[in-house]
């Protein structure tokens, strides 16, 4: 069975759990429970090879490999253990969390769980897509609520990895303590920021195609960052093109002074053409928090294939922008400023694709991807045009993070980068 951190779960499900009913009812245990058994034929089997062939082409080396055969299928034996004190902990010390039947074609049931390991962290929820075969007692009805019991996995860090589901209806064929345990459910739902039996609903409309064992991954206002398997360490971000109103709370724009330091900018320093469109994005960066991103020296020019600290600008670069963008030969119309210089060339009229044809803002739309090594491609239009790594405050705290912390740190770096590139579009817009 999985590691599961030693945890006090703040809410239990307050049910007597029946070992026997659970052997009969939990699908997930049960797929434990059948994979010893199985293992412990195999056993056999190879085993009785490991002998037989031997004796047969009078060498060991059949028998040898058959033996380690044996051997295997007699550790995943030993390995795959569950105890009847396990059975019970699982509903009787495990987490209480609302599930929901949000399909019956097949029988589906969607939980949501807070994943936060400490209580001075925000809040993390995931919901996890659990494809029961059964659920005895239950009614079966679309939207039905199942209350279910769960352990988590750690793996170190501010979070729990992830949680498994247990519907209390595997753990006990009492009417009478699950309804008990439910009205509990309803009560703490009462103290949530927002209905989670409704949160239940929305996700499972908005994620009509999750595979068993999928979870979507949650902030603190209940919106959709990430998703994954629930054994994977890294997620797949979600609405990075986007940027959700409740993300964009983190960038805390609009209504902050320029940061200290703005007088220091390499634009400010120089007598160059166009001081005041360079000074105008720069003011834009320092209040969106991204202005390492474009005043990062790019050492090697524009994006070919290298991976670059940050996007190539004037403001980084104001020796050796000019030089490239001339060697370019891309030619600019009177009053156009170039502002970003990658694959494409971004001026204050639009975007240079590579055609070297302007194509005005208004056809212009910019989309950030993660990739594995927390570093960011920018692409436009659907096309890269850039690749940089995330620029983190505390560098040696956010490697030292979970994989999957390190990418909810990346991923708020990339909200950044691109609400700093919408903003960019609407200034240069008008």
């Amino acid at each position: 069975m999985t590691d599961y951190s030693q945890f006090e779960a703040g809410t239990k499900s307050g049910i007597h759990a029946d070992t026997a009913w659970i052997r009969k009812h939990d699908e997930l245990i049960g797929r434990v429970l059948k994979q010893r058994s199985s293992s412990m034929g195999l056993f056999f089997i190879s085993l009785a090879l490991a002998v037989g062939v031997s004796v047969a082409l009078k060498s060991f080396i059949p028998g040898i490999i058959f033996g380690l055969a044996a051997l295997f299928f007699l550790w995943r034996f030993w390995g795959t253990g569950v105890s009847e004190n396990y059975m019970r902990e699982v509903y009787e010390e495990g987490l209480l969390v609302p599930g929901m039947v949000v399909n019956t074609q097949p029988l589906t049931v969607l939980a949501v769980a807070n994943l936060a390991a400490h209580d001075d962290v925000p809040v993390i929820n995931a919901c996890y897509n659990l494809v029961v075969k059964n659920l005895d007692g239950a009614k079966k009805e679309l939207f039905e609520k199942i209350p279910c019991s769960c352990f988590f996995t750690y793996e170190g860090g501010s979070y729990h990895s992830n949680f498994e589901p247990h519907p209390l209806c595997w753990g006990t064929g009492s009417r009478q303590e699950i309804e008990a345990a439910l009205q509990q459910a309803e009560e703490d739902n009462k103290e949530n920021t927002q209905d989670e039996w409704e949160v239940l609903k929305r996700i499972a409309k908005q994620f009509p195609t999750l595979a068993p064992g999928e979870m979507i991954l949650l902030d603190e206002n209940y919106a959709p960052f990430g998703r994954k398997k629930y054994y994977e360490s890294r997620y797949e971000p979600l609405n990075l093109d986007t940027a959700q109103e409740e993300y964009r709370n983190i960038l805390q724009e609009g209504q902050e002074e320029v940061q200290e330091g703005e007088e220091s900018l390499p634009c400010s320093e120089k007598k160059i053409s166009g001081k005041d469109v360079y000074s105008r994005m720069a003011e834009l960066a320092y209040r969106l928090d991204v202005y390492q991103y474009i005043g990062s020296h790019c050492e090697l020019g524009h994006f070919v294939n290298s991976e670059h600290p940050g996007l190539f600008t004037c403001i980084g670069d104001p020796e050796d922008f000019p030089k490239e963008l001339n060697d370019s030969g891309i030619v600019l119309s009177e009053g156009e400023y170039p502002l970003i210089y990658e694959k494409y060339l971004i001026t204050t009229k639009g975007c240079y694709g590579a055609d070297r044809r302007l194509q005005p803002w208004d056809e212009v739309n910019f989309s950030i991807r993660l990739t594995v090594l927390n570093g960011m491609e920018l692409l436009v239009n659907g096309t890269k045009i850039a690749e940089f790594k995330g620029h983190f405050e505390n560098p040696a705290y956010v490697e030292g993070l979970p994989a999957q912390e390190q990418e909810m740190e990346l991923q708020k770096e990339a909200v950044r980068v691109i609400e700093f590139l919408r903003k960019l579009k609407q200034a240069y817009s008008v």
